[in-house]
């Protein structure tokens, strides 16, 4: 019995490896996909459960929609391409250059500047015809489209300002062309303006009728293109 247990046992183990031995690799760690990991992703919300889509915003694409008070979307009349308080500054100067020309011919004489030579504050029909009639139609296109501009911020008084562009366009016209017709509509030899010096004639021509004439020109046209753009936006809206 004590031979039994002397004799050295059997080892149960293989032989260790070595150093060459080859080394046995890790199992690789299999993937899983993330439809079998997680079996309920994107249910209920519409996603796809291999591609995930972002959902797209239910708010309108156009930008000048707003939301109404009952809580849907509703389209709003963009705003023409002139401002209302450009046409505050055209409505400004139109009446400027209307009381300009109707009165510059009255008060002109009392600083030396007569066009007809005319002492100050003389009536005449020269005088009411050529530049007091088209400077008061003037003034009142100006003070119309001053008037309008409460309407024209919400988009409206297209025919007040259209009107109003055409008076001052003709007006402006009237006191350009006036001073040459009136010997031919009156058939007088009756001057318009008193014989001066280049300068002073001049001066005479651009500030009584000619320089007042082209600005009104100029400003009835912007009220006319301000009419036509609020028709075009409200004919395309």
């Amino acid at each position: 019995m004590s031979d039994a247990l002397n004799e050295p046992q059997a080892e149960s183990v293989g032989p260790r490896p070595g150093i060459d031995s080859p080394v046995q690799p890790e199992p690789a760690a299999m993937a899983m996909p993330v439809a079998s990991a997680f079996p309920d992703f994107g249910q209920g919300t519409g996603l796809d459960q291999t591609s995930a889509t972002v959902p797209q915003s239910s708010a309108p694409a156009d930008p000048m929609r707003g939301l109404s008070s009952g809580g849907s979307y509703r389209k709003q009349l963009p705003m023409s391409g002139l401002p209302p308080a450009g046409l505050i500054m055209v409505g400004l100067l139109t009446a400027l250059l209307g009381a300009w020309a109707g009165l510059s011919v009255l008060v002109g004489p009392s600083f030396g500047w007569s066009p007809d030579g005319s002492p100050s504050w003389h009536w005449s029909l020269i005088h009411a015809a050529l530049h007091v009639a088209p400077g008061g139609a003037a003034l009142v296109a100006g003070v119309a489209m001053v008037a309008i501009v409460p309407k024209a911020a919400r988009g409206a008084g297209r025919s007040g300002a259209a009107l109003a562009g055409l008076l001052a366009i003709l007006a402006g016209a009237w006191l350009v062309v006036g001073p040459s017709e009136w010997p031919v509509l009156k058939s007088t030899q009756q001057i318009v303006f008193a014989p001066a010096s280049p300068l002073r004639s001049f001066t005479y021509v651009v500030g009584a009728n000619l320089g007042p004439g082209l600005l009104l020109a100029v400003t009835g046209t912007f009220a006319l293109a301000w009419a036509a753009r609020v028709a075009k936006v409200r004919g395309s809206a």
